[in-house]
């Protein structure tokens, strides 16, 4: 008996969902930059054909993930920890890296390409409006900068401590999946910029 279009439209959607999970997988190993169509579809075991059965370009395919995937699975809450702004803002980033440290392996990936686009080259103008909207590093300057005019974080250039943020951040991801790996605490993460302890 022939298959329904219901059915056919089912089979579709679970292999366009499947090609999309390979590649969050291949951007999250090689980054945006280095990621081919070919790490995809050697990791989902599949023609080039199939593939461009259901996406135009690797561009195509990373739209489908900032629009399908990482908007609504793992969102980096950096618009909210700016709208808190300085303490607030901060206690609410180390939560996220405190939540995801105990995220899945697909969540942790999603964080990961997310965080890394800062860095990438190359990316059409949908995706360099999101990799701008989730810039770690430019969210934590701003935070700490006012949270610094509050009196309540460490002394020195909102830049450098960033940055400290930020490889710490990138030391974790590398450890991601490791067997026995232990992970700052989010009051950790936080005392390492205040001076003190701040109440919820």
């Amino acid at each position: 008996m022939p298959r329904t279009p219901e059915q056919n439209k089912n089979i579709k959607d679970k292999r366009r969902g499947k090609l999309l999970s390979f590649a969050i997988k291949a951007f999250a190993a090689n980054g945006y930059d280095h990621t081919a169509i070919d790490d995809i579809t050697k990791a989902a075991k599949c023609s080039h054909g199939l593939f461009y059965h259901y996406f135009d370009s690797k561009e195509d395919v990373f739209a489908a993930l900032i629009e399908e995937v990482f908007t609504q699975e793992n969102e980096f809450p950096a618009k909210e920890a700016l709208a808190l702004g300085g303490t607030s803002g901060l206690r609410l980033l180390a939560e996220y890296a405190e939540r995801l440290t105990k995220g899945t392996t697909r969540e942790k990936d999603i964080a990961r390409i997310t965080l890394s686009l800062a860095h990438a080259n190359n990316l059409d103008p949908k995706a360099k409006r999101f990799a701008l909207d989730h810039d770690l590093y430019s969210t934590l300057v701003t935070l700490v900068k006012e949270a610094q005019q509050e009196g309540k974080a460490i002394a020195g250039d909102p830049r450098e401590i960033a940055t400290a943020f930020v490889d710490m951040a990138n030391g974790a991801f590398s450890r991601f999946g490791s067997k026995g790996s232990i992970f700052a605490s989010k009051d950790i993460l936080f005392g390492l910029v205040l001076k003190g302890p701040v109440e919820d």
